[in-house]
């Protein structure tokens, strides 16, 4: 788990605890991340054991995205009124409800309901981890902090649910295999209640020292929303996960399979690779922000890195293994630029409205992989209902990733890098 480059002074009980109560967030984090990295695997065993649709395993897939998104605006207000500490073990426990229902369902709707409930439940959590990490550091230290966090604690996580996930699920099956997880991520909500604090004068258990009323946090939720300054910064929200979640989240396993022609077991493992690149990526961002001068230059580039690699599979679908595999490893180093954008964008609000900034750029981001997941899945659909080679199918959901790339870069890159009077 990360050990933060948290401290200003070499003893400083500050940082100290900050390390410990990361350690605790990466474990949480790592079960947050199985069920977040876990489509590829699914969408496999979904399609070989249950024989469902694209548009089914699409719509399954989807659900806990568009759940995600759903859970943004009350999950702010919850952040900036009763603590991030609080948000987290109460969000979570809907969570392992989701994750309950999941591993008993066995119908389309059933299944779609888990994958929402867990969803909704860690919908939150990046921003809960960002804000933990604001409490009780500088603004630099909580990017690094952060993204250690999301690129160490989720690459774990995203280990286990590529090829391990799938071994579990044909050992114990996916009921035997969600309910275990679910337990887990119980026991690590658990320890977050007893072990983290907000912030270091945190005697009153994790309460803001003068929480703002509801109609304030309304009033503050709506402003943030409508801040002009803001809006491109929302409008690149939309990709900062869509499409890495769209390829290696979703469509890559099928993909490797269809087009690769790769078994279920060698495909999990092609998964396993992108899922590495996403958290080195991860991890890369965080130091990164401090060493360029212009944050939005950072995420642009790795804009236009992911369009490169993806069009080479737009062009050429059919690439050898060892081209497909090194661009979509790039072009998953190159996806998650969060942390970067959150940085940029936590200038232009004061410090309480810092966790509703957040969550409306997860609002946007997890919109974006709701619709994309649906969206993609009908085309691959569509083409298979035409009699379609299975590389159209993906040609087109890479053009369609690289189409949504390029119109928010270039709304973004109009966006100031300061606040502006």
């Amino acid at each position: 788990m990360p050990q933060p480059a948290a401290s200003t002074m070499p003893n400083d009980p500050n940082a100290k605890f900050l390390s410990r109560m990361l350690l605790v967030l990466g474990l949480f984090f790592v079960c947050v991340q199985v069920n977040r990295s876990a489509g590829g695997v699914l969408a496999n065993y979904l399609d070989a054991n249950r024989g469902l649709s694209p548009t089914d395993i699409g719509a399954i897939s989807g659900a806990m995205f568009f759940a995600a998104a759903a859970a943004q605006l009350p999950t702010g207000l919850l952040f900036d009124r009763i603590g991030a500490r609080l948000t987290l073990v109460c969000m979570s426990g809907i969570s392992v409800t989701g994750m309950i229902v999941f591993a008993l369902a066995e119908t389309t709707p059933l299944l779609a309901s888990g994958r929402f409930l867990i969803g909704f439940g860690h919908g939150g959590v990046i921003s809960g981890v960002y804000l933990l990490a604001m409490g009780w550091s500088t603004p630099e230290v909580t990017a690094r902090s952060t993204a250690a966090l999301v690129g160490i604690g989720g690459g774990i996580g995203g280990v286990l649910a590529t090829t391990p996930l799938a071994l579990s699920m044909d050992a114990f099956g996916l009921s035997g295999t969600f309910l275990v997880l679910a337990a887990v991520t119980l026991a690590t909500t658990l320890a977050i209640y007893l072990l983290v604090r907000d912030r270091p004068s945190d005697a009153n258990g994790g309460l803001p020292p003068e929480p703002e009323t509801l109609g304030q946090s309304l009033a503050g939720l709506i402003g943030v929303l409508g801040m002009p300054q803001l809006r491109r910064l929302f409008v690149m929200g939309i990709c900062f996960s869509a499409p890495f979640m769209t390829i290696g989240g979703l469509w890559a396993g099928p993909y490797f399979r269809d087009v690769q022609n790769m078994d279920a077991e060698s495909a999990s493992f092609m998964l396993l690779l992108l899922v590495v690149a996403l958290h080195v990526g991860t991890y890369a961002y965080g130091p990164l922000i401090g060493k360029v001068p212009s944050r939005k230059a950072l995420i642009l580039g790795g804009v236009a890195v992911e369009v490169l690699c993806l069009s080479v599979l737009a062009i050429w679908p059919t690439a050898p293994l060892a081209i497909a595999v090194g661009v979509l490893f790039l072009f998953g180093c190159a996806a998650p630029f969060y942390v970067a954008l959150a940085a940029h964008a936590r200038s232009f609000v004061p410090a309480g409205r810092v966790g509703r900034l957040l969550t409306s750029i997860n609002l946007m981001g997890l919109t974006g992989i709701f619709l994309m997941q649906m969206a993609t899945g009908a085309v691959i659909d569509a083409v298979d209902a035409a009699g379609g080679p299975p590389e159209l199918g993906y040609r087109l959901v890479f053009l369609s990733v690289i189409a949504l790339l390029v119109v928010t870069g270039l709304i973004y890159v109009k966006q100031p890098e300061t606040p502006t009077t």
